[in-house]
């Protein structure tokens, strides 16, 4: 007869994450961070090469060829940090699973489970939120702080300060030159061989746009005074004055302290070309390195590197899930971003 190792196990906790999430779009950072595996919990990247191009030097005939240096091109190092929690299932939930699998209730047991698996799935819920919040504050600051039970980390993707702009005029004033500012930062990136195409900020920014003066009038009279100027008009008509796509985000995520966060701060837009702008790295856990082969423990893996742990407790008589991961976006493009407080 089946007990709680038997159900409450790493492959059903993962298996029963993945289909409640099958259907689910991914954030709006891991489409500009895909994820990829790392062995080990070092990260090492690339950053800088302008697409500008560099003239060939002279050379004398049959002299050997010089070398050439990869002009602005810097290689970074670090230490990934580490993510852990666990959940058990609480002695009167226990109690109900063990009491219906002895009176043979399979759909009662079944319905106990899914609530006990509802509450482990959450916790790898939980390092999606984690990665989406380093990436989205790497995006839009340049920077990842991260601080929790005891451990502090701060990471620099040392993005030019000349790219970290704040506008001399609000854009929530609607007299503020909200094409001049945007098309400056695309002089500023293509004087540097860099093509701006995109940008993403939150709705308070799009908000600012619907109430720009000059916007608005020029909207009204291409529309011939029958346009009703919403946010998303405004943001079409700026998408054909600029070239630039501009993506809202407004998602949010829960801290450590139960406070409620946007992903994109407020009055923040992050300017961007096309094409992929770093990875979201997944290091080797020490549970898929020195636990996958132990016969006390079960290892299953989801996401190329969040590892969810099964071990059995004798006493009391318990199974604790485990959640870990070694995580950190690497920033290959942090040289080719514009970040903007839009806020004067």
């Amino acid at each position: 007869m089946a007990n709680i190792y038997d159900l409450v196990t790493a492959e059903n906790v993962t298996s029963y994450w993945t289909e409640l999430n099958q259907n689910e779009q991914p954030y709006l950072g891991e489409t500009l961070f895909p994820i990829q595996k790392q062995l080990g919990t070092e990260l090492k990247w690339i950053k800088g090469a302008s697409n500008q191009p560099v003239g060939i030097r002279l050379s004398s005939f049959d002299a050997k060829s010089i070398r050439r240096d990869m002009q602005g091109v810097e290689e970074y190092a670090t230490k990934m940090p580490f993510f852990k929690e666990s959940v058990y299932v609480d002695e009167d939930m226990r109690q109900q699973l063990n009491n219906f699998i002895d009176a043979n209730k399979p759909e009662i047991v079944d319905r106990i489970l899914a609530r006990i698996f509802d509450r482990e799935a959450k916790l790898i819920d939980a390092t999606g939120v984690t990665l989406e919040r380093m990436r989205m504050e790497a995006l839009t600051t340049g920077t990842i702080t991260l601080s929790s039970n005891g451990q502090s980390y701060t990471y620099d993707y040392e993005v030019p300060v000349a790219q970290k702009i704040t506008v001399q005029t609000s854009w929530s004033n609607p007299s503020a030159d909200i094409i001049g500012d945007i098309n400056s930062y695309k002089d500023l990136m293509k004087a540097k061989g860099v093509n701006i195409t995109r940008a993403v900020c939150n709705s308070t920014v799009l908000k600012d746009m619907a109430q720009n003066t000059a916007m608005k009038n020029a909207i009204y009279v291409f529309a011939g005074g029958t346009v009703n100027i919403t946010s998303d008009v405004a943001r079409r008509y700026l998408e054909s004055e600029t070239g630039i796509t501009i993506y809202a985000y407004d998602n949010v995520y829960v801290d450590e302290q139960g406070t409620s966060h946007k992903y994109i701060p407020d009055d923040t837009i992050v300017f961007m070309p096309d094409g992929i702008l770093g990875y979201t790295n997944l290091g080797t856990t020490p549970e898929e390195s020195d636990l996958i082969n132990n016969l006390n423990a079960e290892v299953s893996i989801v996401n190329e590197g969040v590892a969810v742990t099964t071990s059995q407790m004798v006493d009391p008589v318990n199974v604790d899930t485990k959640v870990s991961m070694i995580a950190l976006p690497s920033f290959e493009e942090a040289d080719k971003i514009v970040i903007v407080d839009t806020t004067a």
